[in-house]
């Protein structure tokens, strides 16, 4: 990771250097266009304002040569002088061609001599004086029998072109020496947090739950950072619950098999009279029950949870099924001095799988029996609606607090909290049908209030035969 992002830093970096070096060429080449199409320009209006000015020389008849060609030269040379000065041009030069006589207006003559042979009017040429490079616009103005040449010479164009391209170059230089360096420190930073969520992963996969993962920023890193430490939270929750569930079910367990352990042992022993074998009898029978129950409701949580399970749906009447259930829950009922009830309207066929809703109906109506006192009751409703039908346990126990209803489908949560009128049962009944009812596709809720009581209510989906 950290190796890919400083190349493709370095990349990027090359690749902004070299556009940037690019822009520079054609900047420069813009320049040096601008500055000949300039120099040109002022060339042009310096031969225009010459011509002008040597118009006012004339030559009268009689005149003295010698003083008329002084005077035209005293006029072209002021003339130069002011272009030069006016321009803000580094030389100025003037010469005037006889047929192969030349004489210098100016001296001494540094930039004519030096033009390249076929130098023409308008012509932009570049030369070498000494050590200096100078820009050269060329005028020519041809008279009767002589030839005016101009040479206008700058040493430096009149935008010069470093003022802007080395400014440009080191913002570029240190543009890409920045980005490399920003590369390096973000490649390092992102490897360092990613070891570190690395080394926590680690951790966890090892065995150790409380390892965490340094919560470092608000960035995408932070957030999975964030979402393993909650994953690492839950794992650590269900392991907890894995060894609270465990213990619970020890406990559950230990108390049958010393019952049956105790008995075993008298009987090998001959310490039980022949008179109470037949007591003795019942309670292993009763013992083995409640081991044998234990271990069906553990064996069917785990393959619920682990999804291992069918569904056999059928046509059913349903209200004949809940009716059946509940009754057969009332001699029970009956010898707890528990007042059990059954309201189960007509329902109507519906494709369900009878035995699934014969062990949520079952264990909801165990549960019951468990917490409800002497003297009280237990009411079944069926009812029938747009979602479904909808099934309601109602029991006059002493209710279940508001802040244990959220985790009272928990694994012996509630057998753990509230101490049963009854202990029988594996006190996994709950649990059972949380899961049972979620793989039907229906819901299970609870409300509570200690002064009237728990109400447990599921909703199976519409599926009508």
């Amino acid at each position: 990771m950290q190796r890919r992002i400083i190349t493709a830093t370095a990349v990027v970096a090359a690749t902004t250097l070299l556009i940037g070096l690019v822009a520079l060429v054609v900047m420069r080449r813009s320049i040096d266009n601008r500055a000949e199409q300039e120099l040109r320009r002022q060339a042009a209006v310096t031969a225009s304002q010459i011509e002008e000015d040597l118009e006012r020389v004339e030559f009268r008849p009689g005149a003295n040569p010698g003083v008329a060609v002084a005077r035209y030269r005293n006029e072209l040379l002021r003339s130069l002088s002011r272009a030069e000065s006016l321009g803000g041009h580094d030389r100025v030069e003037g010469s005037i061609s006889v047929g192969a006589r030349q004489i210098p207006i100016t001296q001494p003559l540094v930039l004519i001599p030096l033009l390249p042979p076929g130098t023409g009017d308008g012509d932009i040429v570049t030369i070498e004086v000494g050590d200096d490079r100078m820009l050269v616009a060329v005028e020519i103005l041809e008279a009767q029998r002589s030839t005016l040449t101009i040479a206008i010479g700058r040493s430096q164009p009149l935008l010069a072109a470093a003022v802007v391209t080395i400014p440009v170059t080191v913002a570029v230089a240190v543009g890409a020496a920045l980005t490399v360096a920003l590369g390096i420190w973000f490649a390092r930073s992102l490897s360092r947090r990613l070891r570190g969520l690395e080394t926590a992963a680690e951790a966890v996969g090892g065995g150790n739950l409380d390892a965490r993962a340094e919560v470092d920023g608000t960035d995408e890193i932070a957030s999975v950072a964030e979402a393993f430490n909650s994953m690492a939270s839950q794992l650590q929750f269900v392991r907890n619950r894995e060894r609270e569930f465990l213990m619970s079910v020890s406990h559950d367990l230990r108390t049958p098999l010393t019952t049956i352990r105790g008995y075993a042992e008298a009987l090998d022993a001959g310490d039980i009279p022949s008179d109470d074998l037949s007591r003795v009898a019942g309670v292993l029978n009763t013992q083995t029950d409640q081991l044998a129950r234990l271990v069906e409701d553990v064996m069917l949580l785990g393959r619920l949870e682990a999804h291992q399970y069918t569904l056999r749906p059928e046509s059913v009447d349903v209200s004949a099924l809940v009716r059946g259930v509940t009754d057969g829950f009332i001699p029970q009922a009956a010898t707890y001095g528990v007042s059990l009830s059954v309201d189960a309207g007509a329902c109507g066929d519906r494709v369900i799988d009878p035995e699934r809703i014969v062990q949520v109906l079952s264990n909801l109506i165990e549960n019951a029996l468990r917490y409800t006192p002497e003297m009280g009751s237990i009411a079944v409703t069926l009812t029938d609606d747009a979602l479904g039908f909808v099934v309601d346990v109602h029991n006059t126990g002493p209710g279940i607090a508001e802040r244990d209803l959220p985790r009272v489908f928990d694994r012996l949560y509630v057998a753990d909290r509230y101490r049963a009128i009854r202990p029988s049962g594996s006190g996994l009944g709950l649990a059972i049908v949380a899961e049972l009812v979620s793989a039907m596709g229906g819901t299970v809720t609870c409300e509570s209030d200690p002064s009237s009581g728990t109400t447990f209510c599921v909703v199976f989906p519409v599926v009508r035969a």
